[in-house]
């Protein structure tokens, strides 16, 4: 009866959020298509909390950019479902961009993610939890309040990510999941150091967008083929480029003895001003995650089975914060 309860009442809010924007633009969508490009020049970089207070057509979402257009340029997030697609790299690895849009504040989801003491209390299958170690960082640190972030600029993109991560705030966790695959139950393990990066994360922590200037998706996707996995340059979430974002990113430790030679991934929040009635929110959820199981385990049986989780992932937290 609640989850009937709280499909009725979603349903109802979307309809008023179609509503909404259909007559503030009628010519848009609901929310903005993978071909969508930058926000209007006259729109002046924003915090997350700034960003609410623009209009639908300051941003302009039917000319912005994604970064990167993982879905078809003819798609697009359909409000309250997730999408999500597999792409393969190198040496058994895959990496795979999910998203879903929501009514809800990007706070809220920020902090649910970031309570990792209960993260098993939102997340489904996830078994184990165990926080290990918690990080702290001192909030007087220029670099991390500054966001033209500049470090030894002899030291490679990788090096510096992992420079400036260690000063965020973050956790090391132990997690567990299980599922069942090809009717078998399964459970992998891994242990993850999180890090929080409230004003994004500076673009050189990703692959570079040169590589998609002037390329079809298709065209993208074979070249991402071809890039092994690599510490520290994270898988770019789908995203307005030049919308604010809060990031988590999450990465395997070295040697780890789980199931994966190499877990890694970031959660990227982004609010959608003008896309909600007024006195409600709404926000775009997105994760891009690389994934290289170890040889034994053949990531063709289990690419289907974390796709399918982690749609399950953006719903279950999607139905929290409801």
């Amino acid at each position: 009866a609640a989850t009937a309860a709280a499909t009725a009442r979603y349903a109802e809010e979307l309809a008023t959020v179609s509503a909404t924007i259909m007559s503030s633009q009628s010519a848009a969508t609901s929310f903005p298509s993978t071909s969508a490009a930058t926000a209007t020049n006259d729109t002046e970089a924003v915090d997350v909390e700034e960003a609410y207070s623009l209009s639908y057509e300051e941003v302009d979402y039917h000319l912005a950019e994604m970064a990167p257009p993982f879905i078809g340029e003819d798609q697009c997030l359909v409000p309250g479902e997730a999408v999500v697609r597999v792409e393969k790299a190198p040496e058994n690895s895959r990496r795979i961009f999910a998203g879903i849009d929501m009514m809800a504040a990007v706070d809220d989801v920020w902090k649910l993610l970031t309570d990792y003491d209960h993260l098993q209390d939102v997340v489904p299958n996830l078994v184990v939890n165990d926080v290990l170690e918690l990080y702290n960082y001192d909030k007087d640190d220029d670099v991390i309040n500054d966001n033209d972030i500049s470090l030894d600029s002899s030291l490679s993109d990788e090096q510096q990510c992992e420079l400036l991560s260690k000063r965020m705030k973050g956790a090391k966790l132990r997690q567990v999941g299980g599922a069942k695959v090809v009717g078998i139950n399964f459970s992998a393990r891994t242990t993850l150091e999180v890090r929080e990066w409230p004003n994004g994360m500076p673009d050189f922590a990703h692959f570079r967008d040169e590589m998609y200037e002037g390329e079809s998706r298709d065209v993208r996707a074979k070249g991402e083929k071809k890039k092994k996995l690599e510490r520290y340059r994270f898988p770019r979430p789908f995203a307005l480029s030049k919308i604010p974002t809060k990031d988590i990113s999450m990465q395997s430790i070295e040697n780890d003895d789980g199931e994966f030679r190499m877990y890694q991934g970031v959660w990227r929040m982004q609010p959608l001003p003008g896309c909600a009635p007024e006195g409600k929110f709404a926000m775009r959820l997105t994760y891009a995650v690389e994934i290289s199981p170890r040889p034994y385990l053949p990531v063709a049986l289990v690419e289907g089975r974390i796709a399918q989780d982690l749609c399950a992932n953006l719903r279950a937290i999607r139905d929290h914060v409801a």
